[in-house]
């Protein structure tokens, strides 16, 4: 087994192009011919800030308060699922959020927020990783939980150990709730 770190773009045409035989990555709503979508979990989301931010006291932060903050998001080329969630629950709420940068990595994306660079919304298995370096905080009202997918073709030759195998993906997901 070769485990590769790409975007959400890169996995999908190695799928495509059966260069990868499975790909996790979020949503599943992809329509791509001869891929098979099996969700594995869904999980919710947090904003990360820096400990000593003037919002560290508040126990949920409304989308206008997170709106009001330079919002550190990924980048848009690599994760459009990401930008389609977060920015259609600031619309949802009537709220522009102000761009303070975008990262394609979540350990660049915690580097700006312990840095005090601004706010970043992130998923809560993300924020659980990271809450060491930076202060984890409910959403008053949160988007549309994550959903994390694994994605392989439908067309194998020999499907068995791929089933086994997200089937223990699928078991390993459970572990994370």
């Amino acid at each position: 087994m070769e485990l590769f770190d790409l975007s959400t773009n890169e996995l999908l045409t190695g799928l495509e192009s059966k260069k990868l035989d499975i790909a996790l990555t979020v949503g599943g709503d992809t329509a791509i011919r001869g891929i098979a979508w099996t969700p594995l979990l869904h999980t919710p989301w947090r904003l990360a800030l820096k400990r000593k931010h003037p919002l560290a006291g508040r126990a949920r932060i409304t989308p206008a308060e997170a709106a009001h903050e330079p919002l550190l998001i990924f980048c848009k080329r690599d994760y459009p699922e990401y930008w389609s969630i977060v920015n259609g629950w600031f619309r949802e709420h009537g709220q522009r959020p102000k761009i303070g940068g975008e990262y394609d990595s979540s350990e660049t994306l915690m580097a700006a927020v312990e840095a005090g660079l601004g706010v970043a919304i992130v998923t809560a298995r993300t924020a659980q990783i990271f809450r060491s370096r930076a202060l984890i905080k409910m959403l008053a009202t949160e988007p549309s939980p994550l959903c994390v997918v694994a994605g392989y073709r439908s067309d194998l030759t020999d499907p068995k150990p791929l089933a086994v195998f997200v089937e223990d993906l699928r078991n390993a997901a459970k572990t994370f709730r």
